[in-house]
């Protein structure tokens, strides 16, 4: 610790409380002694976690400045686990809340609005559910689930510091930014950017005629800068627009120009000059200050420039349309959907993964069977121009692993997946089912597969996640069913002898697919196998409410069976005809009643029909 440092800690002693770690971290940052602080926080984890004194503010300062830091890469691993720590946390202090709802503003930005809204609303009155849902989002967002490290995590906290440096002309958003800081944070740096002021030069006011006392009243010279994106859609270029609003108000992102140009260059008695309102004459010119840019403001600058050319003084009429046409096309183009963030990171191309984790029985214990099939490409077999049922995975080794963690999404646990009969594609795992398990993600890498000569994998891991339900119990009554297994028929390519459901794991399926469901059925174990129990069966497909569909429950794939089960457990397939089904995101729901007594268990699971 530097004397400077050390006097600075002991002056905030006296003054503020010396107990309280985080200030103490932060007298040494301030002090220039950065590692020290870095240090004493790593140090103080495992006394406030035996408190329960985890603090979100040292999370967010770790992290914060280990971003800011390029001679700080090393701590880069640990920063993830320090974050994760900092949000175990429950609450309860009132610093330690203020924190959390500052990190749920920061994060859930990067979500769509409602989720964001809904969060915010959430953490008010629920903090600790606020604080575990930041760290839950983060550890889903994290492109490398089995390494240490969070590189999406570090990239946000890099984007949030530069943006503190250099986007304040206002601090209004949850970044401490203006507006400008909010579009580097969520999608990062522009390819390009025009800046500069919006203005009517002299030799244009004299080419048109304009009095500069007149022209004065009106033209304020707006700061404005562009921003230009190839990233965020496909097709073409995605464009923000920042100015002063109203011309002299707050710099801040704007839907288009007619939020920049003055009111009262349309409203002001004084605003006509030759029967032609300021506001015209201001489109002319500050479209031709952001044609520069190109894209729109280019096509907008040509129309209207060739319209002033036909006439020095056009009518109302045709000015206005054309200004109301620009200002609707500014607002389709907001309503546009846009992702809510971008990353090259975190949207980086991924190892095609399906995996699915499914509650079962084993006797009477609990199980957790998990199953994952994987490729750095997975594509449909095509013949002609026709796809048919058949799937093409590349020459690699899978090595999937299954994170497995508490309420407090805590690790509890991570394991190796064993290939199936020695497929190097499809592996599974069986857990015990314990009750602290809450979740699990399901990631893979992929490794050269030496019998196939294929080169180095250049894509991420692939990585998909659950929330685990308490865990199935043998009944002393009735029966139990365990979760869904979807996938596709067995085919000769991917023999499936060692599977415990004969089936390919899969959840996006084509139209020419038959989508197999497997699931078990389970009764008292003292149930005398010569004494059946018929049971009745609905299993159906409908759209997903919570992703916008309408659940009509009128699912064209629907199944009406009775079975006999004969014994304390029994499996049972269903193959279900998805060609009569709209592309998009769908539930399959299956219902089983005892019709002796009316008990009716449910079970539902997520799956997706893709275009094609």
């Amino acid at each position: 610790m530097t004397g400077v440092a050390a006097l600075l800690l002991l002056s905030i002693g006296l003054q503020d409380s010396p107990s309280d770690p985080f200030r103490r971290g932060q007298v040494l940052l301030e002090a220039g002694d950065t590692e020290a602080a870095l240090n004493l926080w790593l140090g103080v984890r495992d006394s406030l976690s035996a408190a329960g004194a985890e603090d979100p503010r040292i999370a967010t300062a770790f992290v914060g400045t280990v971003a800011a830091d390029p001679l700080l890469e090393r701590y880069e691993e640990v920063a993830a686990s320090v974050f994760y720590w900092g949000f175990s946390t429950s609450g309860a202090r009132q610093e330690v809340r203020n924190e959390i709802l500052a990190e749920g503003l920061r994060t859930f930005a990067l979500t769509d609005s409602l989720e964001a809204d809904r969060w915010a609303q959430i953490g008010r009155d629920h903090p600790a559910a606020l604080a575990r849902a930041i760290k839950q989002f983060w550890i889903e967002n994290d492109p490398t689930p089995s390494t240490i490290a969070n590189e999406r995590l570090i990239e946000h906290w890099n984007r949030l510091t530069y943006a503190r440096k250099n986007f304040v002309y206002n601090r209004s958003s949850p970044y401490e930014t203006d507006d400008r800081g909010v579009f580097y944070v969520k999608y990062g740096e522009p390819d390009r950017i025009l800046r500069g002021h919006l203005g009517v030069n002299g030799n244009d006011r004299r080419l048109m005629g304009l009095p500069l006392e007149y022209i004065m009243l009106f033209d304020r010279q707006p700061q404005y800068e562009i921003w230009r994106y190839a990233t965020l859609d496909d097709g073409d270029f995605t464009y923000f627009l920042f100015g002063n609003t109203d011309g002299t108000g707050p710099f801040r992102a704007v839907t288009g120009l007619h939020e920049i140009i003055p009111r009262n260059a349309r409203t002001s008695p004084r605003a006509r000059h030759r029967g032609v309102r300021a506001q015209y004459y201001l489109e002319l010119f500050y479209y031709g200050d952001l044609a520069r840019m190109g894209g729109p403001y280019g096509q907008r600058f040509t129309r209207l420039s060739n319209l002033w050319t036909q006439s020095r003084a056009p009518r109302d009429g045709t000015l206005e349309a054309m200004s109301q046409q620009h200002i609707n096309e500014d607002r389709i183009q907001a309503m546009n959907p846009r992702p809510p963030s971008w990353s090259e990171i975190g949207d980086a191309p991924q190892s095609a993964l399906s995996a699915q984790v499914a509650r079962v029985l084993e006797g009477p214990d609990p199980r957790l069977l998990v199953v994952a099939v994987s490729s750095p490409r997975w594509m449909p077999t095509v013949e002609g121009n026709a796809v048919v049922n058949g799937l093409t995975l590349d020459g690699y080794e899978a090595r999937h692993t299954a994170v497995v963690r508490d309420r407090g999404l805590r690790e509890i646990t991570r394991a190796g997946m064993l290939p199936v009969d020695g497929q190097d594609h499809m592996t599974l795992t069986a857990l015990n089912h314990v009750a602290e398990i809450d979740h699990v993600t399901v990631s893979v890498r992929h490794e050269i597969d030496y019998r196939t000569g294929e080169g180095a994998v250049t894509v991420y891991p692939g990585r998909t996640h659950f929330d685990i339900a308490p865990p199935l119990a043998r009944p002393e009554f009735g029966f139990e069913v365990s979760d869904l297994l979807v996938g596709l028929a067995p085919r000769p390519e991917f023999p499936l002898e060692g599977s415990p459901a004969p089936l390919l794991p899969a959840t996006r399926f084509w139209k020419e697919d038959l989508m197999r469901v497997y699931f078990e059925l389970y009764r008292p174990l003292s149930a005398p196998p010569a004494n059946g129990a018929t049971f009745d069966v609905h299993l159906r497909i409908r759209s997903d409410p919570d992703q916008g569909g309408v659940p009509d429950g009128r699912g064209e794939a629907t199944v009406r069976v009775s079975l006999e089960s004969r014994g304390s457990t029994t499996q049972h397939v269903f193959d279900l005809d998805l060609r009569n089904e709209a592309p998009g995101d769908l539930q399959v729901i299956l219902e089983i009643t005892d019709p002796a007594t009316g008990v009716t268990q449910t079970r539902v699971t997520p799956v997706h029909l893709l275009r094609g």
